[in-house]
């Protein structure tokens, strides 16, 4: 029970973790929308406009709410196996739960501009190029549950292999369409859908065992990916004048899986499952200004 109510507290301290976070982002740009006064209905601008162009800068971050970056699996070594070019005994034995992306990476960064074509006064099709980073943490990756050797070096029973992956890079191309509603005012809030091709760097991973001193670095887990992604969007944007508007969007994405990369992982049979996903489900929010030409 007491381990029960320490996970959950653990829980509960990383969702507040990333909600504040993710408000410090949604403050500043409240903070914007109230620093910047209305003007009157005929110096603003009205976005979008039926035949005209419009460029879209915009900075964020996403949360993330799903997917599975190192896939679940057990194992008890029944012949010698190396990984990064170091043995393990075959009295091995070693466990490794399921990971998302926010267990293995800290919040990410992502910035881009879109190009954005008016069909009409409610609605836009877009185009843009994105680049997104997202620095590595320490994790428990693998959980060793029988006594056995690495490189000759004895590992005890019940101890663990931290690992951290290096940085996660994306870049992206996208398309996609929004719909507009009341455009009266100068609050105009929007819904909408993207798609994207995404070009991610290989991804190695490094582990350490802290009780004795074992490193191996440079296992390669994901290699050079072309992967996909699509989501839904919501969001607003707010006149300034009559040549630019802020706005804040949010929304759900789902990123496909990587390319797994198991040259580095020889005599196991399950080790080389844990990367055969390397998919993410994320809620973006981002904050952009959008100018007319």
């Amino acid at each position: 029970m007491r381990c029960l109510m320490c996970s959950i507290a653990t829980a509960v301290d990383d969702l507040l973790g990333r909600l504040k976070r993710l408000s410090l982002v949604w403050a500043c740009a409240a903070l914007i929308f109230a620093t910047v006064p209305a003007g009157a209905d005929d110096d603003q601008i009205a976005l979008p406009e039926r035949g005209g162009f419009s460029v879209e800068p915009y900075a964020g971050t996403a949360a993330v709410i799903g997917g599975t970056f190192v896939k679940e699996f057990s194992e008890v070594l029944t012949q010698n196996g190396t990984v990064g070019g170091l043995t393990f005994s075959t009295a091995l034995g070693f466990d490794v739960p399921n990971r998302d992306f926010s267990d293995v990476y800290e919040l990410p960064h992502e910035v881009g501009v879109q190009l954005n074509y008016g069909l009409s006064d409610v609605s836009e099709v877009f185009g843009g190029v994105s680049y997104m980073r997202a620095t590595g943490k320490a994790f428990d990756a693998l959980l060793f549950t029988f006594a056995g050797t690495i490189g000759g070096v004895p590992i005890a029973t019940g101890s663990t292999f931290i690992g951290e992956f290096e940085d996660y890079q994306e870049f992206a191309a996208n398309v996609g369409f929004r719909r507009f509603f009341d455009l009266e005012g100068p609050v105009k809030p929007f819904v909408g859908a993207t798609f994207s091709v995404r070009k991610v760097s290989a991804i190695d991973l490094k582990f350490r065992h802290s009780s004795n001193g074992v490193r191996i670095d440079n296992v390669r887990f994901y290699a050079p990916s072309i992967a996909f992604a699509s989501g839904l969007q919501v969001g607003m944007r707010y006149d300034i004048n009559d040549w630019a508007v802020l706005g804040i969007t949010t929304g759900l994405n789902y990123r496909t899986n990587l390319k797994e990369q198991d040259d580095d992982v020889v005599g196991f049979r399950e080790f080389t499952n844990a990367n055969n996903r390397g998919d993410v489900l994320d809620v973006p929010v981002s904050v952009r200004l959008t100018a007319c030409f």
